[in-house]
């Protein structure tokens, strides 16, 4: 069995490789702009005048995009790589961005943020690189006002897991012949670590935790969220003949993420 990974090994690598991640990503790649940011706009619904906290901001792009809305941001994330990364892309026009440093794995680290001070907060695609989720939501169940919102996305992990392979078939028949393509899973419910790469060409590869969905959904119960929205967003059917078989723009019937909004009890 694989060691699991311990906290500093899991930030000393995101410390090596956020500056090449932030140059990959700037504001937003055609994964984020397609599939995520849409996706929690619309189940996040930030207004003007609201606070809203996001968890391992990254190098803050939809921090940004929020501050450009009139909302309030607290960014947070556990590498001062990132952190730094967005400090430098922000400029006075994407609004009231308070850039933090943050283990979102420490409740204690977590609550120095403010208590009740939030009226949503958002984690974008990083939650499965976190050694621990139990004190993130644990955590937000105090941070939040009462029936505050958090919107969080990862790889959808029916169809992304530390054990699958990309499959592409070519299908001959009588009258005509069809590419078809489409993932393989061999694990889904065990829960385990393991390395892998974000954007092709990763300098190093990163830990990634894998989850079921009942997992997940247990850790949101346990700190008293209910689960009231969610999207499976996925590439629209259209031709992707230049795209690599590679591609989750060949697949699209399989969503490779998924968007989830959790509800603290309103008072």
């Amino acid at each position: 069995m694989t060691q699991r990974p311990t906290l500093q090994q899991t930030c000393d690598i995101w410390e090596r490789i956020a500056p090449w991640w932030d140059q990959q990503i700037a504001e937003g790649n055609d994964f984020q702009k397609t599939l995520i940011m849409p996706a929690t706009d619309r189940l996040l619904d930030p207004r003007p005048g609201q606070t809203i906290l996001d968890v391992a901001c990254g190098n803050g792009n939809y921090s940004r995009a929020l501050g450009r809305r009139g909302v309030h941001v607290v960014a947070c994330d556990f590498a001062e790589s990132f952190l730094e990364c967005a400090r430098k892309r922000t400029t006075p026009g994407d609004g009231q961005i308070e850039y933090r440093r943050i283990d979102a794995t420490s409740m204690a680290e977590l609550l120095t943020l403010g208590e009740r001070r939030f009226d949503s907060a958002v984690c974008s695609m990083a939650m499965m690189d976190m050694i621990v989720i139990d004190p993130l939501l644990d955590s937000l169940a105090e941070l939040l006002k009462p029936g505050g919102r958090f919107v969080f996305s990862l790889p959808h992990p029916c169809f992304n897991a530390n054990d699958m392979k990309f499959t592409a078939d070519l299908e001959i028949r009588q009258d005509h012949t069809e590419q078809t393509f489409g993932v393989e899973i061999r694990k889904y419910l065990t829960q385990e670590s393991g390395r892998s790469v974000g954007i092709i060409n990763q300098p190093e590869p990163h830990y990634f935790f894998h989850r079921p969905l009942s997992a997940v959904f247990a850790a949101c119960f346990s700190g008293g969220f209910v689960i009231d929205g969610l999207e499976e967003p996925a590439y629209p059917p259209e031709p992707a003949s230049g795209k690599n078989v590679f591609s989750w723009a060949k697949r699209p019937e399989l969503p490779p993420a998924i968007v989830i909004r959790a509800r603290t009890k309103a008072v």
